[in-house]
């Protein structure tokens, strides 16, 4: 393995023994799975299948999941910053681009134990304890599946993975911790509320309906609870279909997770350069 791939593996293997060190990640998957379960519970889904299962946690996952995403990547580029090791790592031939993609791999590995697990771990405790025709592995349309759960944690991952790249780059913008959980928090409101917010105003004001599936994909949660939507809880009821443009969803998620290590690492190859134009500017106007 050599060239770009021996600097990001390197990267992605310091980050990812950092994340084994941090405890409080380890309680936030606890804490995850008991917020999971706790819903379940309370809303009884569970105990009829996977479908009603997804319906129970398909909106607190649009809030947990980005919760949890945002808390393991607000500080993974800041971090390193703060304490000088950016600098020092900068002096080995380790470019800016292997950095951020070393980084983000690890914390999307953290977000598969942190996230993933504790889902999957409901998932099976469906299996266990629903009705028995939970079992069945569908081939057809109307039937509740253990595929259809599997699906509901592949969107669940994909939600997680575009909230941890946006949290990189807020850790990457950012010049303190504080700064760094203000922005983090700016940008998980956003996510969650935001869309929902810009596309009742827009019906609001006299948008057409059918523009809904294409601006639900727009942001990360629409484009998830589309998906969801479409390939899970729709499944099972073998509707019409038509609750988001299943290519532009996926193609959304991707976008949002891609523009958070282009943002970040623009900011950390040129941010040194822009504060020192602005420098020279507010010293031209002797600020």
């Amino acid at each position: 393995m050599t060239g770009p791939l021996t600097g990001v593996a390197t990267v992605f293997r310091r980050e990812l023994a950092t994340v084994v060190r941090t405890p409080g990640y380890g309680v936030l998957a606890v804490g995850l799975l008991a917020a999971v379960s706790g819903l379940l519970a309370a809303g009884g889904g569970g105990a009829t299948g996977f479908v009603p299962a997804v319906v129970d946690l398909l909106l607190p996952t649009e809030a947990l999941v980005p919760l949890a995403a945002v808390v393991l990547g607000y500080r993974a580029l800041l971090a390193d910053g703060a304490s000088g090791e950016l600098a020092v790592i900068r002096t080995y031939p380790v470019r800016v681009g292997e950095y951020v993609a070393g980084v983000l791999l690890a914390r999307t590995v953290a977000l598969v134990a942190v996230v993933g697990v504790p889902y999957a771990v409901v998932g099976v405790g469906v299996w266990l304890t629903a009705a028995p025709d939970t079992g069945i592995f569908a081939t057809h349309a109307g039937v509740d599946s253990p595929l259809l759960f599997l699906r509901f944690l592949a969107f669940v991952l994909l939600l997680g993975a575009a909230y941890v790249s946006l949290a990189a780059a807020v850790s990457a913008l950012a010049a303190s911790r504080r700064s760094a959980i203000a922005l983090g928090a700016l940008a998980l409101v956003a996510g969650v509320l935001g869309g929902d917010l810009l596309l009742l105003r827009s019906l609001g004001g006299g948008a057409s309906p059918a523009t809904i599936p294409g601006a639900l994909a727009l942001t990360p949660n629409g484009a998830f609870r589309g998906l969801v939507f479409e390939h899970v809880i729709g499944v099972a009821f073998a509707p019409e279909g038509g609750f988001v443009a299943t290519g532009r969803a996926v193609g959304s998620l991707v976008g949002w997770t891609l523009f958070g290590p282009v943002v970040a690492g623009a900011t950390l190859a040129y941010g040194r350069r822009v504060d020192a134009a602005l420098e020279r500017v507010r010293s031209g106007f002797g600020v």
